[in-house]
């Protein structure tokens, strides 16, 4: 088995591998026929992980154990759905041309399968970036509400901190900054001129010195200042 995910599983602290049952994975392979390598390794290593797995988004399963969704659910002439968007407002999936590729191209549908669009080069990517997103809604400390950043504050981010490999087209567009391994923080493009800042920690101390750094980007106030 190889070590693709080791560090979404190290963000989430999985010491060892969390899969999802062997039941589940084989019927997913039935129902779609066959599953990608990158899938089939992200549903031995990290498919068991509850807060990895539906914190925001949802990996769908058979039996539908995160949230309520069910895998049979989303069924499509061209294409295998393997994770939702907590209201279903979006769906990713695998052309089914591309069962057979070890790590294919993801696709979005954003009105229930009338248009597909490619999102990702790759699952790995793909869920890659979904388990970051899932982390820095989840950890402990948390600047609790996206702030504003203007284009030329994120060239200023990157230079203060080091990007994670977990950038994608998540979204319409996210990248990802990891100061350190507890610690992300998240740019979201919401639109080609508009973009927003979300930040957490599973620790206070690295928490409060990222935040004390942002603050100081963005021009904001601090408690001390206030």
């Amino acid at each position: 088995m190889n070590d693709n995910y080791q560090n979404i599983r190290e963000l989430f602290h999985l010491n060892a591998p969390c899969p999802l049952p062997d039941d589940q994975i084989e019927k997913i392979r039935k129902q779609f026929g066959a599953i990608p390598k990158a899938l089939e390794d992200y549903y031995r290593l990290c498919g068991g992980c509850e807060e990895m797995n539906s914190t925001q988004d949802f990996l769908l399963t058979p039996d539908g154990r995160y949230g309520h969704y069910q895998l049979e659910k989303f069924s499509y002439p061209e294409y295998c759905v393997f994770y939702a968007e907590n209201q279903c407002v979006s769906e990713w999936a695998v052309k089914k041309s591309d069962l057979n590729q070890e790590n294919p191209p993801v696709y979005t549908t954003y009105d229930n399968a009338e248009t597909w669009l490619k999102t990702g080069d790759s699952v790995s990517q793909f869920l890659t970036s979904e388990a970051y997103m899932q982390a820095v809604l989840l950890k402990e400390y948390s600047n609790e509400e996206f702030y504003e950043i203007l284009p030329e504050q994120i060239s200023v981010l990157a230079e203060k901190f080091p990007r994670a490999n977990a950038d994608s087209n998540l979204y319409g567009g996210v990248q990802f900054f990891q100061p350190y391994p507890d610690t992300v923080i998240m740019v979201l493009y919401n639109t080609d001129e508009d973009f927003s800042l979300l930040y957490s920690s599973d620790s206070e101390e690295h928490f409060e010195e990222i935040d004390s750094t942002i603050a100081e980007i963005l021009g904001l106030e601090t408690d001390e200042e206030e």
